[in-house]
This record gives structure tokens, sequence and C-alpha cells, in this order.
């Protein structure tokens, strides 16, 4: 009896190593097919990192708004290690200038386009209010596209009241898929009619999940970040929003972005998460 049970678990560890052995051969075959298929050597880092990756927890796109009113502000922000998409206020000083040191950076650019908003504040240059005509509101954005072209999209600065406006809504969106850019609504409102204009016209926005710097103080900015981070495991992605006027955020974000890769979380812009972008811009 013991000789026979000695002999099972010889087989027994014969057939596991049998078993292992066979696994590794058709990994070794597969690496190899994609490995040629793709120009890679076996030896890649990134083709190592294919076969052993683990599935991605989420995917965080940080919208850095109100660029433009000076360099020394959005500077820190061009340094940061990984994908943003930074939104330039138009008809301001640095506009034109924030918006190329932004692209030299390897970041993506936004048109942060004002607009009127509920409280009657002031939202700056070029900004489309209530009122205007669809060619006003046309020549207006057009205009302010051009001066700091090219960008990937348009985000809204302020612009709670037009937000809740279908029709102007339905304008803005429509030079978007003229300009073949995409558009992030930053839900001033709850009450926004972007997502119902781009489903009349079919076409994809994104929509922000979560205002990073409302408070500007580290625990805040962190307790906004985790909720963020929260959002993309639940949903699969998430959109969070913050200013380049915040002194601390540039270099909280460059902390805590190692972090994000050891957790698996991938960063990307908001073109590449609508579908439109550079995928190179997702890491």
């Amino acid at each position: 009896m013991r000789s026979a049970s000695k002999r099972n678990r010889v087989f027994t560890v014969l057939a596991i190593g049998f078993l292992l052995i066979s696994i590794l051969a058709a990994s070794l075959v597969i690496a190899h097919l994609y490995a040629r298929n793709n120009n890679l050597s076996l030896a890649t880092p990134e083709l190592i990192e294919i076969i052993l990756e683990r599935p991605k927890r989420g995917e965080l796109v940080f919208v850095i708004d109100d660029a433009g009113n000076n360099l020394f502000e959005l500077e820190p922000f061009l340094l940061f290690p990984g994908p943003l998409t930074i939104a330039v206020l138009p008809g301001l000083p640095d506009s034109i200038e924030a918006a190329q040191r932004i692209r030299d950076a390897g970041k993506e650019v936004f048109l942060h386009q004002p607009m009127e908003s509920l409280g009657g504040h002031n939202p700056g240059p070029g900004a489309i209010f209530i009122g205007m005509d669809e060619m006003e509101i046309r020549n207006i954005i057009n205009q302010n596209l051009d001066e700091i072209w090219p960008v990937a999209g348009i985000n809204n600065h302020e612009g709670s009241r037009v937000s809740m406006d279908e029709d102007i809504m339905t304008i803005v969106l429509d030079i978007c898929r003229e300009r073949e850019i995409v558009y992030l609504d930053s839900r001033t409102t709850a009450e926004t009619r972007a997502p119902a204009a781009a489903f009349n016209l079919g076409m994809s926005i994104g929509e922000r999940d979560v205002f990073l710097d409302n408070e500007q103080d580290r625990d805040s900015i962190i307790h906004y970040i985790n909720r963020g981070l929260h959002i993309a495991e639940e949903k699969g992605n998430a959109i969070m929003i913050g200013h380049v006027y915040t002194p601390i955020l540039a270099a909280l974000l460059e902390e805590l972005y190692s972090s994000w890769m050891d957790q698996n979380f991938v960063l990307s812009t908001v073109s590449v998460l609508i579908g439109d972008g550079d995928d190179s811009l997702r890491h």
C-alpha cells in the first residue's frame, strides 16, 4: 500500500510539473508570436510588462483650469511626469504663450471657454452669454480657438447659466464637431443640458467628476483626489479638475504620482478618455 501511495505521489508531482512546463512553453510561443508581429525583442521591458500586466484599477484624468493669467503659476504643472489636460483662458496676456508651452511639454491643451454664470460674475474676455445669436457665438468661440490653436478640446469656464441652455450647448458642441475636437462639461451646475445636447447630436462628451481645490489646503485636496480614485475604481475612470492658481496642487500631484502607478491606475487625458486623442498620452 505504501509503495502504491508513493507511486501516486510521484505521478502527481510529475503531472503537475508537466502541466507547468506546458503552460510556460505556451506562454513563450505566444510571447514570441506577439514580439514578431509587433517588432519587439523577447527581452524588452515593453513585452515583459504586457505579459505580466495586472488588471488596471481605473483611468485618472487631471484637468488644470485657468492657464493664461501668468506663466509662473503654469510652470510647475509642465514638470509633472504624467499626462495632463490644461485648459487655457482666451484673450489674456499669456494665453498664446501658455498654450505653446503646454504643447512643448507634451501636455494636452484645451480652450477654457468663458460662459455666463448664474451669479452674474464677469467670466472674462471671449465669453458667450445668454441672448447671443448663433453667428455671434460661433464667431467668438472660433476666434478663441484660433488664438491658441491647435487644441484637443473645449471645457467651460464658469458657465452655469449658459450650460442650462440646450440650444446654446448644441451650438457649442456643433463647433467642436466641425473642428474635430472634444468637449468636457465642467458641470458647474447640476442642471447642465450639455449631456442632452450631446445625446441629440450623437456625440460623446466628458463630464467632470470631482473638483479638487474648492478648498486649497492639502488635506482637502487629498480627500477629493481619493474620492476620484474611488470613482475610477467604481466606473472605470474619473475626471478631476483643479486650477493653476492653487499653490500646492502641482507638487502634490507629483508627490502622489508614483503611488497611483504602484496601485495600477492609469493616467490619461480628456481626449484620449473620450476616444479621439493620442493614445500615447495614456500612461
